[in-house]
């Protein structure tokens, strides 16, 4: 063989690695898209007929524990599903309770599931006609328990505009269970004397929140260990990742009729971007998924449902990194241009 028909051979070989990795590379970017369209597709399809199907068997399920007057957790069959809601327009926070004729005093967490050691807030609203009645409401008295009736909190809260807040933070070695936070206006006893047994009862308000240890899950991705945190007051199982969907998923199971709540904590090397919640193949309502942390790291989700078996699923738009096959191809063209180029060399010294 002549250096030059050498030298051609060498070139043809690169440009031609060259470009089969190239088309490679916008052939996985279009499956990628076109796998993205689907998924997001089949979610709103499988969840519309969903609805259609199971809303009227559900409508009787209730919660026996609610976990904070503001949640809004819905029975099976009765999640959205017209359109999904990704990482960044998912909820920070639970929306405001606000007091009114029919609740005249209202109070709320602004999480419903904490860890031993967490900082609690604790927020509430009183009705301007309860205040009016009573010549005004100066402070609220906030009192918490836990599972066993043991008082580990109380405080009287000043009152500012018809709202009132205050924290506390649980202890390391606080129990699990189902806490109650009592909050009662304080009105003088003259003027408690005066008041109506629908009125008297108007100052109090109660609500619970649940405390749970956390549980790390381990994960293997992509070649690399990943650990899922999980607190919940449900029987979680089968917790597993899909590399190929982006999907993290986990069953819960409870009580049938009673409330459940979920905490997950997602690496972000594992899983991330636009986040969709989803329960039972159905996208999940804004009002019950709440992002309560995103730092550099990782993201934290609360999520509420009404117990009996459900499968829920995470899906993001970024997994833990695949190794293309373009990348493969290139690296194979640049060991071939390598090698063949030695061995050029040895015939150039031989002529």
């Amino acid at each position: 063989m002549s250096i030059v028909h050498f030298r051609f051979i060498l070139s043809a070989m690169f440009v031609l690695a060259l470009g089969a990795s190239l088309m490679v590379s916008v052939v996985d970017a279009q499956t990628e898209k076109t796998d993205v369209d689907a998924n997001v597709s089949t979610r709103v399809n499988v969840g519309q007929s969903g609805i259609q199907a199971n809303t009227t068997s559900n409508e009787s399920a209730k919660a026996e524990l609610n976990t904070t007057t503001s949640s809004n957790a819905k029975p099976q069959g009765e999640y959205q599903s017209a359109q999904t809601e990704s990482h960044d327009r998912l909820k920070t926070s639970y929306d405001m309770v606000y007091a009114g004729s029919d609740n005249t005093l209202a109070v709320q967490t602004q999480r419903h599931l904490y860890k031993p050691g967490d900082a609690v807030s604790v927020e509430g609203t009183i009705w301007s006609g309860l205040s009016a009645s009573v010549g005004g409401i100066n402070t609220v008295s906030v009192q918490v328990t836990d599972d066993g009736g043991n008082e580990i909190y109380t405080e009287k809260e000043q009152v500012n505009n018809g709202e009132y807040s205050g924290s506390f933070e649980l202890p390391t070695d606080a129990k699990k269970g189902a806490y109650t936070i009592h909050a009662k206006a304080d009105v003088n006893a003259e003027v408690l004397s005066t008041l109506t047994l629908k009125m008297q009862a108007g100052l109090d308000s109660t609500t619970k929140f649940i405390v749970e240890n956390p549980t790390a899950w381990a994960i293997k991705a992509g070649g690399h260990d990943f650990d899922v945190n999980i607190t919940s007051d449900s029987d979680v199982t089968d917790v597993k990742f899909d590399e190929q969907a982006k999907k993290l998923s986990l069953g819960v199971q409870g009580e049938t009729g009673t409330t459940g709540v979920t905490d997950i904590t997602i690496p972000k090397s594992l899983l991330s971007g636009d986040l969709t919640v989803m329960i039972d193949g159905q996208v999940m309502a804004p009002s019950d998924v709440v992002k309560t942390s995103d730092v550099q790291d990782e993201t934290t989700l609360e999520i509420n449902y009404h117990h009996s078996s459900h499968v829920i699923e995470i899906t993001g738009t970024n997994a833990v990194p695949e190794f293309p096959i373009s990348t493969v191809i290139m690296a194979l063209a640049i060991s071939s241009v390598i090698i063949l180029a030695s061995y050029g060399n040895r015939i150039i010294k031989r002529n």
